[in-house]
């Protein structure tokens, strides 16, 4: 199109190679989405013959549909609602956590179809009493399992009361963990877990991970896993406790997880917070931990599972097999924040790791994340990087990679940027051997 005086200043139609490289040519802010309302058609580009044989056209639109939902206490203060958020894989259940409202709050919305911008509905809410002060923020940390029967919130600041009953250990932890009922479409409030150790400020809880290994599990699939980090331990070096799932004091119903092992750094040391973040795979044989701190660049270490079977039992060991730091240069000096955000594909086959301190050659804490593949020659169980990705906009302090999440088949992947001026979130989906923006 052309301005007044015959100057171009855009092409509507752009013809590209492959949809691969369709924001090379021009930055995907450039492109205009479809707008239905104004009748605007999207902007439009030709990609050449494909594998059928065939030339198509692309119309750039939108394919999200965007509506706000606000916490259902609409009279309560700095509540921090949607602090973190996990959801159910069919778009129906929703669990979003408000860590400073009073001592913590993890609400459940609901709705009855997936449709897109069907309304979601609070469907319930869970508090605590446990701790002596509003400090606990239940909600700070959430997840959920991999087959989705449990979520678990974190409470790392609750001053928690010790195994003689009575001592309180300041900013000890818990977690909480509430189990999905198939028959009511509902979670409901399963246990309350403390830490194995009577130690002050170790902030158990901080993060966790459940593993339910198996192609669907349920509540009474006996082999599952739970990883809950305590960063702050011993004067902020950090640990990582396992536990696995197992039969009650009834003897007979699946309601217990029992703390079976203690995972440490391969390179502890105060002040380092191993366990910062956490992800593991589907079967809980590949964790990652990471170590992140003030004045530290950050790294993340792999563990992969090696236990052993003897008289009929399984004695849980972890052996340290890769530590990663990044590949250039700005990812050893300090305040880089490599590990601040991670996902894994529910395979463990894909890694990401989240570097929001990243400084490109023009940006200060522009931000990057870093793509991995597990075993990518087919030889070697390590990770290997496979894609570097930083931002797509140029904006100082952007923090791009601040949190990141991605789909079990690994596929697509969401990386948010908690300072860009929009709070913009960047959608990419997996080429053939890397990740293409979309949005």
């Amino acid at each position: 199109t052309a301005d007044s005086y015959g100057n171009v200043y855009k092409f509507v139609s752009v013809r590209l190679s492959s949809m691969d490289n369709v924001n090379d040519r021009l930055n995907y802010s450039v492109y205009k989405d479809k707008n239905d309302l104004i009748e605007r058609e999207g902007d439009k580009v030709f990609a050449d013959a494909d594998s059928s044989g065939l030339w198509r056209v692309y119309e750039k639109q939108d394919p999200y549909t965007t509506t706000t939902i606000l916490s259902p206490d609409t009279t309560t203060a700095d509540q921090d609602f949607g602090y973190n958020i996990v959801a159910r894989n069919d778009g129906r259940a929703v669990i979003v956590s408000a860590p400073t409202m009073g001592q913590g709050t993890v609400n459940v919305l609901f709705r009855r179809e997936s449709t897109a911008g069907s309304t979601f509905a609070s469907e319930s809410s869970f508090t605590m009493t446990e701790n002596n002060d509003s400090t606990s923020k239940l909600g700070y940390s959430l997840s959920m399992s991999t087959d989705e029967n449990f979520v678990v919130s974190g409470a790392p600041y609750t001053n928690t009361i010790g195994s003689d009953g009575s001592t309180r250990f300041s900013d000890a932890g818990l977690i909480k963990t509430y189990l999905w009922e198939p028959s009511t479409f509902k979670y409901g409030i399963l246990n309350t877990i403390t830490p194995p150790t009577d130690v002050a400020s170790q902030n158990f809880g901080w993060a966790h991970k459940i593993c339910e290994p198996g192609v669907s599990s349920v509540k009474d699939t006996p082999v599952k896993y739970l990883f809950v980090s305590a960063p702050g331990f011993n004067s902020d070096t950090g640990r990582v406790y396992m536990y696995e799932w197992g039969v009650g004091v009834d003897g007979s119903t699946y309601d217990a997880w029992t703390q079976n092992l203690v995972i440490n750094s391969n390179d502890p040391g105060s002040s380092k917070r191993f366990g910062h973040k956490l992800q593991a795979n589907d079967n809980g044989d590949i964790l990652a931990v990471s170590s992140v701190a003030l004045g530290n660049a950050g790294k993340v270490e792999i563990f992969v599972r090696s236990s052993q079977s003897s008289d009929d039992s399984v004695q849980h060991s972890f052996t340290h097999v890769q530590t990663l730091t990044g590949t250039v240069a700005e990812d050893s000096t300090l305040n880089t924040n490599f590990g601040e955000s991670l996902a894994m594909s529910k395979d463990g086959t894909t890694l990401i790791i989240g570097v929001p301190g990243y400084d490109d050659s023009s940006q200060a804490d522009a931000g990057a994340i870093y793509y991995y593949k597990w075993n990518a020659d087919g030889s070697t169980n390590t990770y290997t990087l496979q894609q570097t990705i930083t931002a797509p906009d140029t904006q100082v302090n952007m923090r791009f990679g601040s949190t990141v999440d991605i789909n079990d088949s690994g596929t697509r992947l969401v990386i948010g940027a908690e300072k860009f001026s929009n709070n913009r979130e960047m959608r990419f989906d997996l080429g053939e051997t890397t990740f293409d923006l979309q949005d």
